[in-house]
């Protein structure tokens, strides 16, 4: 599990929102790629479903990923904002990170109950 940035804090006023930076000596960066680190789409997700279960609870049996975009890349030091959204009904996590005004990941993570 890749630790969260440092620089992690809630967005003020705005539940499910947070404000971040990803250090350059981050471990995330790590290998990927040496000439040119960006942020791996796979830690993203991670800590966007860890995010939502600290935030709305419990978020039930991890079941897909639907509609996931990488539309920009995340580099070191960048920025970003990552708004989160549940609907319990649908048991669905909504993500997604913006660097500015730049779109640069999103998706939906479904859930099933736990018994």
């Amino acid at each position: 599990m890749i630790p969260f940035p440092g620089s992690l804090r809630p967005a003020p006023g705005e539940p499910g929102a947070f404000l971040l930076e990803v250090a350059p000596e981050h471990p995330a960066f790590e290998g990927h790629f040496p000439d040119l680190p960006i942020l791996p789409g796979v830690v993203q997700v991670d800590w966007a479903l860890r995010l939502g279960g600290e935030v709305f609870g419990p978020l039930g049996d991890f079941e897909s990923l639907e509609h996931l975009k990488f539309q920009a890349v995340i580099r070191p030091g960048e920025p970003l904002r990552l708004s989160l959204a549940w609907d319990a009904e649908q048991r669905e996590l909504a993500f997604a990170y913006t660097g500015g005004a730049e779109k640069k990941s999103s998706g939906f993570a479904r859930f099933a109950p736990r018994p």
